[in-house]
Order: structure tokens, then C-alpha cells, then sequence
């Protein structure tokens, strides 16, 4: 989660952060249980892009309002998203099994086809 949060803040990009682990993890380089709670800090790393996005608007009061409204919500939701997955997932493993669940049935898929 911290590595997550950390990688997210440090290149200012959920979406980097998230490639990095995606790809990591298809290469074999980490398990998807690793992966998913560094997805996780990834999305909550991006509340601080956002928070900061949101103080560029300090000279307008009203703009400055509704943008840092806008980021606390996407910082709430960011956070209750993990506050209640990552404790689900790390007691039951549900999103590692759905994960690699998807993923056998889209190569199930794929290998059905190259046999044809």
C-alpha cells in the first residue's frame, strides 16, 4: 500500500504507478497479492496530485471552493474504497481470486481460438 502511495506521489501518476505494477506483475516479477495492495496506495497517491491540482485555484475563492470540494470527494472515495476492500481482500482473497479468475477465462478464450 505504502509503495503504492509513495510511487504514486513521487511521478505524480495513478497511472504510471499502475502500469509499473501491472507489468511487473505480468512479467513475473510479483505476485497479483503483492499487486493489488500497491494498486490500491496508487489510488490513494493520486489524492495528492488532485489536493494540489485544487490549490492552484487559491486566487479565485469560488474556484478554489468547488475544485478543493471536488478533490476531497475524490479523496474520500478513494480512500473508503481501500478502507473497505483492502481488509476484505486480505481476509478472503476475493480480488485476487476474481483477478486471476478473469484473467484464465480471457486465455481460456484466447487458446480456443489459436486451436481453431
Amino acid at each position: 500500500l505504502m509503495m503504492g502511495i509513495l510511487a504514486t506521489m513521487l511521478v505524480q501518476s495513478s497511472s504510471t504507478s499502475t502500469s509499473i505494477v501491472i507489468t511487473m506483475t505480468a512479467a513475473g516479477l510479483m505476485e497479483v497479492k503483492n499487486a493489488i495492495p500497491m494498486i490500491m496506495g496508487a489510488n490513494i497517491g493520486t489524492s495528492v496530485t488532485n489536493t494540489i491540482v485544487s490549490l492552484a485555484q487559491v486566487g479565485d475563492t469560488d474556484e478554489y471552493r468547488r475544485a478543493f470540494a471536488g478533490a476531497t470527494v475524490h479523496d474520500c472515495f478513494n480512500i473508503l474504497t481501500v478502507v473497505i476492500l483492502l481488509p476484505i481482500e486480505a481476509v478472503t482473497g476475493i480480488l485476487r481470486h476474481m483477478a486471476t479468475g478473469i484473467a484464465d477465462a480471457t486465455l481460456a478464450d484466447d487458446t480456443e481460438k489459436q486451436d481453431k
